[in-house]
């Protein structure tokens, strides 16, 4: 088996899944990301918590797999770690979300 051969072996044909989960992600995240960022702040810690938190999780969870996706050029292991990587922060920040509810 040449290496061309194998570099075609080892590449997923439908990557789909993976492809929707940073759908999700980018439209979840960025959303929320997008209504936390704007002010105002009523200290240094709420603006850490709101703004950085959600611009790191969009950051982590959307944008560094897609350069990951685009960059892999469909190998089989760079989906899966992708996919997995993915739906651990979306899980991560749906507790982000939950913990971001409010109070008193």
């Amino acid at each position: 088996m040449t290496p061309q051969e194998a570099g075609e072996h080892n590449k997923v044909e439908g990557i789909g899944c993976a492809w929707a989960l940073l759908g999700v992600n980018a439209v979840l995240i960025g959303l929320l990301a997008a209504s936390f960022v704007q002010g105002p702040y009523s200290s240094r810690e709420q603006e850490l918590w709101y703004r950085y938190g959600s611009l790191g999780f969009f950051l982590a969870g959307a944008v560094v797999p897609a350069i990951a996706l685009f960059a892999g050029r469909r190998s089989r292991w760079v989906v899966i770690a992708s996919t997995a990587w993915m739906l651990t922060l979306l899980l991560a920040f749906a507790w982000f979300a939950m913990m971001s509810g409010g109070g008193i």
